[in-house]
Parts: C-alpha cells; sequence; structure tokens
C-alpha cells in the first residue's frame, strides 16, 4: 500500500466508514490530528519522534535550555545524563538524573552559595508557554563545575494536516495501519457509532501499534501497552 497523503487519508476514512459528512465545519482534520497525538503519546520512536540535545553548563549553574530554537512546541523528556569534565572521558562515566518535581528541587537546593554546590542529581523540566514554549531543565543541587549534559526527549512532528495536500509524513509512510485505524477510532467515536465496532478498530489500532515499535525497534512510553514486565518505564514531562 502506497503511503497516505492528507487526500489520500481523508479519502480512505470516508470509504471505511461510509461517510462524507463530518460536521459543517469539518472535523476531518481534528480527528486526523487526535490520531496522530495519540501515537506520538504512546510510542517513541528514534527518527520520528525522539531526539537527543548535547551541549554543556558550568559551575553555579541551575538550569538549562537546551533546545529552545531546534524544536518548536512542547516536548518531554526521556531522560537527562551528565558527565564531569575534569578528567578524562574514562574517569568520567555518564550518570544519570532523576526527574522531580521543581517544587522538590527548590527545597533542595534553596540557595546558590560555593559550600552547597555540588553534583546535580536531580532536574525537573516545563515548557515555558510565556516564551514560545522554550524549554527549560532546572537542575539540583547548582552545580559544583563544568558538566556535559545529554538529554533525550520526545516531540510532537509536524502532522499530516500542516503540510501540502499531496505530501506525506513519517507517520503515513511507515506507520500507515497504526495511522488509518486510530483516525478511524476517532472518527467512529465523532460519528457516535456502535461500541463493539469503536473496540474493534482500538484492538486493530493497538495490534498495528506493537508491531511498529517492533519493526523500529521503539519503546512504548506507557508500560501499560508493553506486554513485557520488563519493558523500560519512560518517564513523562512532570
Amino acid at each position: 500500500m502506497a503511503a497516505f497523503t492528507l487526500t489520500t487519508l481523508s479519502a480512505a476514512i470516508d470509504e471505511w466508514l461510509e461517510n462524507d459528512f463530518w460536521g459543517d465545519t469539518s472535523q476531518k482534520n481534528n480527528i486526523i490530528v487526535l490520531a496522530e497525538e495519540k501515537i506520538n503519546s504512546t510510542v517513541g520512536i528514534a527518527g520520528y519522534n525522539t531526539d537527543t540535545a548535547s551541549s554543556n553548563f558550568v559551575a553555579g549553574a541551575n538550569s538549562i535550555t537546551p533546545i529552545a530554537d531546534t524544536v518548536t512546541g512542547p516536548i518531554s523528556p526521556s531522560y537527562l545524563k551528565i558527565r564531569s569534565q575534569s578528567g578524562t572521558e574514562s574517569d568520567n562515566p555518564w550518570k544519570f538524573l532523576l526527574l522531580k518535581d521543581f517544587n522538590f528541587l527548590q527545597e533542595y537546593a534553596p540557595v546558590n552559595n560555593t559550600a552547597s554546590r555540588s553534583e546535580p542529581k536531580y532536574y525537573s523540566f516545563y515548557n515555558d508557554v510565556d516564551n514560545s514554549n522554550q524549554v527549560t531543565v532546572n537542575l539540583a543541587p547548582y552545580s559544583d563545575g563544568t558538566y556535559s549534559y545529554e538529554l533525550n526527549y520526545y516531540f510532537e512532528p509536524t502532522s499530516i494536516t500542516a503540510v501540502p495536500a499531496d505530501n506525506t509524513t513519517w507517520l503515513s509512510t511507515h506507520a500507515k495501519n497504526a495511522l488509518l485505524y486510530g483516525c478511524l477510532v476517532q472518527a467512529y467515536i465523532f460519528m457516535k457509532g456502535d461500541p463493539n465496532l469503536i473496540q474493534t478498530y482500538e484492538m486493530k489500532f493497538m495490534e498495528a501499534l506493537k508491531a511498529l515499535v517492533v519493526m523500529q525497534g521503539g519503546t512504548f512510553r506507557d508500560t501499560s501497552y508493553n506486554d513485557s514486565d520488563n519493558a523500560p518505564n519512560m518517564m513523562a514531562a512532570q
């Protein structure tokens, strides 16, 4: 099956559900966006909706803004790790920080003085909606030296509804089944369809997501979607 474009995906939704009316203001694009967001919030796949930012921070720092110009819109962290720049790399292995609530960080390290500085152990994360969703990562305690960091994060890729109607996206090319069944679920809910059929579409949607994760070597962001008790526990934004 060829990759979906917005035009062919919209036509497929109409034909599968034998419906060509989606409200006076046409909810079709909203239905597609809801399906894409469901996929984005469920899976993490390298090259699709995960990426890595890296740089350095210095002594006295308690925050970093690592990817303000590379991603538009909110993101969420998978992990943050740091390594001291003192000595050789072999002497300074990566250490993973623990994700905590921002209030915890404020109580744990309320002041910045030389005596209380240490290697950061915790971080919190937020998107500043007053500053074009600039990503900020706070650290505690305040840094006692210069460290390299690597932040792995999830982001929301461009929707197929936001590209030219004859263009494709990663999802519409590599996750056609998941995208189609996700759209059918949202569309049939909009149509107030039979609950049993909605469950069938949901089941097919989850089967497609699991096949996608296996094929792409990705992970489920919520381990409740994974059959394995040993699935990695990917942390969500606070």
